[in-house]
């Protein structure tokens, strides 16, 4: 597994308490669907989309695509967006070519 992945999983599981493992599984229980979404948007921001759902296990970039718009809703209630804030800092320091376009 690519190491800035593996860093970006660690990040946003860390934020969720979540285990690496369990998120990145083929198993898709509620509890793990927000961290690998926020995983998905960010990983693909450096890479396609299909290559973003292979990593995932994922049958199609349209999965991607879907985590996306989730994201996005996630980021307008407040208690995931101040996560989120958290987790984009984090990921701006240690694995900047994932947020440089989104910077303010």
């Amino acid at each position: 597994m690519n190491e800035q992945f593996k860093t970006l999983t660690e990040i946003v599981c860390r934020h969720y308490n979540a285990d690496p493992i369990f998120v990145l599984s083929r198993n898709h229980k509620h509890t793990s669907t927000t961290p690998r979404n926020i995983i998905a948007t960010l990983w693909s921001r450096g890479t396609t989309l299909q290559e973003t759902a292979d990593l995932l296990g994922w049958k199609s970039a349209q999965q991607v695509c879907h985590a996306k718009h989730r994201v996005a809703a996630l980021s307008e209630l407040p208690s995931h967006a101040y996560r989120l804030r958290l987790i984009l800092e984090e990921v701006t320091e240690k694995i900047p070519f994932l947020t440089a376009e989104i910077e303010n």
